[in-house]
């Protein structure tokens, strides 16, 4: 019976933080979500953060994120491939997603 107790679950999602802000968004599965962090990704190439040194100034970047949240009975643990852009971009990159999730969740 314990065995069927066991608690095992995976949240795939993409995340955006900016400034203190925090937007995410779930997605059913891995390649579902990957196909969208590529989409957004390509949308905003060329405005990417190449240097991610360690004392970079928060205020100064928006952070895109592709979490892979694994739940397991032992505890969390996490993958987060991520993407730095302008801070300034925050914004547009919220509608953008905003816009593109609905679309492919109102069919």
């Amino acid at each position: 019976m314990g065995k069927d107790l066991e608690m095992e679950n995976e949240i795939y999602s993409i995340e955006l933080l900016c400034q203190g802000k925090y937007e995410s968004w779930d997605f059913e599965s891995e390649t579902k979500r990957n196909w969208f962090f590529e989409k957004v990704k390509k949308e905003f190439a060329g405005h990417e953060i190449h240097e991610k040194e360690e004392d970079v100034d928060d205020s100064k970047i928006a952070q895109l994120s592709a979490t892979n949240l694994q739940i397991k009975s032992d505890g969390v643990s996490q993958i987060v491939p991520y993407v730095w852009y302008e801070a300034n971009l925050f914004e547009e990159m919220l509608e953008f997603i905003n816009r593109k999730y609905e679309q492919k969740h109102s069919h």
